[in-house]
């Protein structure tokens, strides 16, 4: 019986309500006792609430591989000073994780720029197109901006960070949330003083309307310092950062919390949805985002070079103009507009408008000596429903090195309402051409598809491979096909499994889920995970031992890590004078009687030839973004033409 109500609880959903109301909890919590709900386990540096149950799944089942814990913060995160860096609160973390559940593959991410919890909910939003942090690719998203939000106005702080909760929540609604908060001067003298810091009021206030854990490492720390345990001075030399003895004070609140954190709740049987309630402060806008300058709707007037290299990470590509007067306009709908521009010593200043007010100065630092990343607000509190329009020039000699546009609004759609036909054409517009002539007898092993591009009916295609494979199907090349051959109905059917390639489908025949159950006329492989060309063959062989005419078109990598070796090493005809990947999956597609399309060659042969840094085509370190996803779509275009 009381499995079943375990059951029952656990399909319900997250409520963005005070962990202590019935309507926020999902699952049995292991301290409801017979006689009704008692408190969540609390202490004077830590808040269970809501807990993070959604991560003790994935940590239980590990079915996305790596677990990616991302931490959003400041300098304390870097462990500034340590030189034992497993010493750091986030790497203690994992090290508290990995005891309840040591199979778990747990990594941690730390994304640590300067903003403090503003421009963090920028950084949040959905995805960055220019900006190349990747601080979605796990479940856990531990908040720490106490140390970098030290001189910002508590009404300004209430209202970034309620916007970061949100921003998580919107991107994905089961996104585990936990706030951290580190030790500052200031805090330390408020609690000599009896008095609880504004900045952990608010908070609180906001952990406690959501539902989501918090752990006061400031709390604890501050505790053993007034009782004069240790010194401040012993704990951070610089008033933030802690030094060994401070991380190991840091290092035991962790290891107490993450114990009350993993022992608070039952694993669910899945992942919840969190549903935001409404939110805690009026002002609030969780509308924070990045657009790409790169944008239809960013109107450009003057020299601007876009997809320039960076002198600087995490921006993937920049747009650069030496010339004074040279002029970008936006129009928009939000509260509040800035821009995320790179500062070296030759940088030119600018002047913006907003609303056709009269031009402000926004200079260049004069004393810069090295690369450095600025976020700016330009203008704030506007009226949030009202259409605005931004306009920033360059306003001297110099160099003028854009990374996007900081806005807390909306941006028109330049694709609304397309078809995703007329989509793909109008971002490919934008593109240098793709040349591509494929080989002549490229359909030999494959007839049967070649008879339904020339003379119809259906082609079921089953795409099996990793993310990139993703990519490959988001650039909807099927539509381009059925434009050049249309009485043939391409059925596109994506068997993907991120991070996996062939060296999984070969084994305990899952060759019969990911792909004989789909009844593929054409099996397409492809990816950057299949480990070598061998795994390739064995699943070619397993599905043909149940389907004995199965065709199957093979592709070599498109995209990937800088590290990998189709990049690393890359020619732009494959070397048949060394043992490598391309030229083994060349030999297996002979061997195998296999259609083959080196797409490695002619891919990197655009990108290299098209004046823009790699980054202008990609969304990130490994993946393709819209135009990235073009170049497959239109090389696949010219591959089956017929």
């Amino acid at each position: 019986m009381e499995n079943k109500e375990n059951k029952n609880l656990s399909r319900r959903r997250f409520m963005g309500s005070s962990a202590l109301g019935l309507a926020g909890l999902t699952l049995l919590p292991r301290w409801v006792t017979a006689g009704g709900l008692n408190n969540a386990p609390t202490s004077e540096f830590y808040k269970i609430r809501s807990g993070i149950p959604n991560s003790q799944y994935f940590f239980r089942d590990n079915k996305a591989g790596n677990q990616y814990l991302f931490y959003i913060g400041n300098t304390v995160l870097a462990g500034t000073g340590l030189k034992d860096p497993t010493l750091r609160y986030s790497a203690q973390m994992v090290k508290g994780f990995n005891k309840y559940f040591p199979d778990a593959k747990i990594n941690e991410t730390r994304h640590m720029y300067p903003g403090g919890s503003w421009f963090a909910q920028f950084r949040c939003a959905h995805g960055q197109p220019v900006f190349g942090e990747v601080i979605f690719s796990g479940h856990l998203a531990i908040l720490d901006f106490a140390a970098d939000d030290r001189n910002i106005d508590i009404p300004e702080v209430k209202l970034s960070l309620e916007a970061i909760v949100r921003q998580v929540t919107l991107f994905r609604d089961t996104h585990s949330r936990m706030m951290v908060y580190t030790l500052t001067p200031e805090m330390l003298q408020s609690w000599r003083k009896g008095k609880t810091p504004e900045y952990i009021k608010v908070s609180e206030q906001i952990a406690e309307h959501y539902g989501i854990p918090s752990l006061n490492l400031a709390k604890y720390a501050a505790d053993k310092i007034i009782s004069g345990e240790i010194s401040f001075d012993a704990f951070s030399t610089d008033g933030v950062n802690p030094t060994e003895a401070g991380a190991k004070i840091y290092g035991e609140a962790v290891a107490k919390f993450v114990d009350a954190l993993m022992t608070a709740y039952l694993v669910p049987e899945t992942p919840q949805h969190f549903v935001l309630p409404e939110k805690l402060f009026s002002g609030t806008d969780d509308n924070g985002r990045i657009v790409a300058y790169e944008d239809l709707q960013v109107k450009k007037l003057g020299i601007w070079k876009p997809g320039q290299k960076s002198p600087i990470v995490p921006f993937r590509h920049l747009l650069v103009s030496d010339q004074a007067g040279a002029t970008l306009a936006l129009k928009f709908k939000g509260s509040e507009i800035g821009i995320l521009d790179v500062l070296d010593k030759d940088s030119a200043d600018f002047e913006y408008s907003v609303d056709k007010a009269p031009f402000r100065k926004l200079p260049a630092p004069k004393d810069s000596t090295a690369p450095v990343m600025r976020p700016v607000s330009l203008v704030k509190g506007l009226e949030k429903d009202t259409e605005h329009e931004l306009v920033i020039k360059v306003a001297s000699p110099g160099v003028a090195r854009i990374g996007g546009i900081l806005l807390n609004g909306t941006v028109k759609d330049t694709f609304e309402g397309m078809t995703p036909l007329e989509k793909i054409d109008a971002i490919y517009a934008t593109m240098t051409p793709v040349v591509y002539d494929p080989p002549v007898g490229r359909f030999a092993n494959i007839p049967v598809t070649l008879r339904k591009l020339q003379g119809g009916g259906d082609l079921r295609m089953v795409l099996l491979g990793d993310s990139i494979m993703g990519n490959t199907s988001g650039s909807m090349f099927e539509l381009l096909m059925m434009r050049n051959a249309p009485k043939c109905n391409v059925i596109k059917i994506p068997s993907l499994r991120s991070g996996t390639g062939c060296r999984y489908y070969q084994e305990e025949n899952r060759v019969q889920s990911y792909v004989l159950d789909l009844q593929p006329d054409l099996l397409v492989i492809g990816g950057i995970s299949n480990g070598d060309a061998e795994s390739v063959r064995s699943v070619i062989r397993q599905v043909r031992a149940k389907m004995p005419n199965m065709e199957v078109l093979l592709l070599t990598p498109v995209f990937g890590a800088y590290k990998d070796d189709q990049i690393k090493a890359f020619t732009y005809e494959i070397d048949t004078t060394t043992d490598n990947y391309r030229f083994n999956m060349q030999k297996v597609a002979a061997e195998e009687k296999c259609a083959f399309f080196d797409m490695t060659g002619p891919l990197w042969k655009y990108v290299r030839n098209s004046g823009m840094t790699p980054g202008w085509f990609m969304a990130d370190n490994t993946h393709a973004n819209s135009r990235g996803s073009q170049i497959i779509g239109r090389l696949l275009e010219a591959w089956f033409k017929v």
